[in-house]
């Protein structure tokens, strides 16, 4: 995502990145052909760069070693332990894997696919990422080969909902059928919430819960690691509180006895905006799937064709499943109908490091700070970008004439800049949110910084900053708020996933969607 602001550029874009070439030894997997082999001390070598770059640029992983209690230092130590000489070059990527894991950001990562083309095509020709596009075939391989081999094809559709796992569809496995709504208790025999909470090296981000105080992930099941013989077993408590155990084996397939028709879930690149015009309510819906500035030109050219027809009293954004993208999607909207900028105060913090490329009298000349007040991360040497006002927009010079309410509806699939709305919701009179909180470590964020690795050549990337702004605790800066909660009862989830109706259609949203359903009753009052 992008925030538009000199002081964030003038951070972000000063970090070096490293280029060193690679060196080749034994036979590779298949997926991994033409690839750099590595020699055992080229893999410590590797590995130990990979594990610097993250702790001299993330200030996440101490955040979570303070709050959440994940030890970044102490899972890749034990990491590195197994980079022996019988190490093959599968094994180290996976250990490789499972340390971009371990920062349990999710802005902390190995891009895939689609951001390596955007990388490639878009931020190394305008200077944001200095790597050799030559290395570039390499990481499309590696992504093939972890994508097939560390995950599996394995598929449940579960649903997390107030604590617990359930199962969204019926299904049938090796003879013996199962019914929707089932609770999931347990897997491998242990109790589920500690089996999950014990992947931290496994699968990323593990969400927060922090009403219930559990970290959970929906896909846990997709890891090849814990079929243990190649095999899963889950133990489920039906509605009628009967146990029933199924045994998967790796990458076997469920059969479901009931069509999902609907997703539950992130939007893809490839949905619509898609808008109504409520006509008793005087309300204006707008669904932005992701934060892509022309979907954001297409929401304001969709209200400015009812607002001329028709008089608007509300406004309803939903970013429900929107992963984010350019902040500016959203401001180009609000800047259109809003005449004051909505402005806050904000602090965001970054680790000082040699890779920041920042000298102590930078630090001052470019208005930055080493004190702050308020809560501070423990043993990290951090500089503040202190900005007061700041504005997330900019109102046009045409502004389109609206003076009501404006709803947010967000559930826990936001991130990145549709977390930021959702943040600017929270903390703005003007406008409301309603629904979930992502339970994924929210406040302002920037482009994340990109690296290779000096002899892989793997590409990763790190979150370089955290956001301070209004925390009284430590705990706070993980920035998950909603004003009005809203969620999904199974029951809703499982008809909502297997209606034929169009559940971004009208008459579902003001009959059925519990989130709709609270915008209307608010505007009643």
């Amino acid at each position: 995502m992008k925030i538009y602001l000199s002081q964030f550029f003038t951070v972000i874009l000063i970090l070096s990145f490293s280029n060193i070439k690679a060196q080749n030894s034994p036979k590779p997997h298949k997926y991994l052909e033409n690839t750099p082999q590595l020699t055992h001390s080229q893999k410590l070598t590797d590995y130990d760069s990979l594990v610097s770059y993250i702790k001299q640029v993330s200030p996440i992983i101490q955040f979570n070693k303070e709050v959440r209690k994940i030890d970044f230092d102490k899972h890749t130590n034990n990491l590195k332990r197994k980079i022996t000489a019988k190490t093959s070059m599968e094994d180290y990527l996976f250990l490789v894997q499972k340390t971009l894991n371990v920062a349990q950001d999710g802005h902390t990562s190995r891009p895939g696919k689609w951001l390596l083309d955007i990388i490639k095509k878009d931020w190394i020709p305008k200077g944001i990422a200095e790597l050799d596009t030559l290395d570039f075939p390499h990481n499309y391989k590696y992504d093939d080969f972890l994508n097939k081999n560390f995950y599996n094809k394995t598929k449940l559709e579960l649903a997390y909902i107030n604590g617990e796992y359930y199962n969204l569809l019926p299904f049938s496995y090796q003879g013996i059928s199962y019914p929707a709504s089932m609770k999931l208790v347990s897997c491998n025999g242990k109790e589920i919430h500690q089996f999950v909470k014990s992947m931290e090296e496994l699968i990323s981000p593990l969400r927060w819960d922090r009403i219930n105080n559990k970290v959970y992930h929906e896909n846990f099941y997709t890891v090849g690691e814990i079929y243990k013989n190649n095999h899963l077993k889950l133990t489920f408590v039906d509605t009628k509180q009967k146990s029933k155990t199924v045994t998967i084996t790796k990458d076997d397939t469920v059969t479901f006895l009931e069509q999902k028709k609907n997703n539950f879930g992130y939007n893809t690149n490839t949905d619509p905006v898609i808008t109504h015009y409520f006509e008793k309510e005087q309300l204006f819906y707008g669904k932005i799937p992701t934060m892509d500035e022309k979907l954001g030109d297409t929401l304001i050219n969709r209200f400015q064709k009812i607002i001329n027809k028709f008089a608007v009293k509300s406004i309803v954004l939903d970013v429900r499943g929107n992963g984010g993208g350019s902040d500016n999607t959203y401001g180009k909207f609000l800047g259109k109908i809003l005449k004051d900028t909505l402005k806050m105060n904000l602090t965001i913090g970054y680790i000082f490091s040699p890779l920041n490329g920042l000298k102590k009298d930078s630090i001052i000349k470019y208005g930055l700070t080493f004190d702050k007040e308020g809560p501070k991360l423990k043993d990290l040497e951090m500089f503040y970008s202190k900005i007061p006002n700041f504005s997330f927009f900019n109102p046009s010079k045409e502004l389109i004439p609206f003076e009501g309410p404006i709803y947010v509806l967000q559930d826990r699939f936001i991130f990145s800049s549709a977390s930021n709305l959702s943040s600017l919701a929270y903390k703005t009179k003007r406008i409301i949110s309603i629904g979930e909180t992502p339970n994924l470590l929210g406040g302002v964020q920037a482009r994340t910084s990109v690296f290779s690795l000096p002899y892989s050549k793997l590409i990763f990337r790190v979150e370089p900053q955290i956001d301070f702004t209004d925390c009284k605790t430590v705990a706070d800066i993980f920035q998950n708020q909603v004003e009005h909660f809203v969620t999904y009862p199974i029951d809703f989830l499982h008809d909502r996933a297997t209606t034929n109706e169009d559940i971004l259609g009208k008459n579902f949203l003001m009959k059925k969607d519990p989130m709709f359903k609270k915008v209307i009753e608010l505007e009643l009052q």
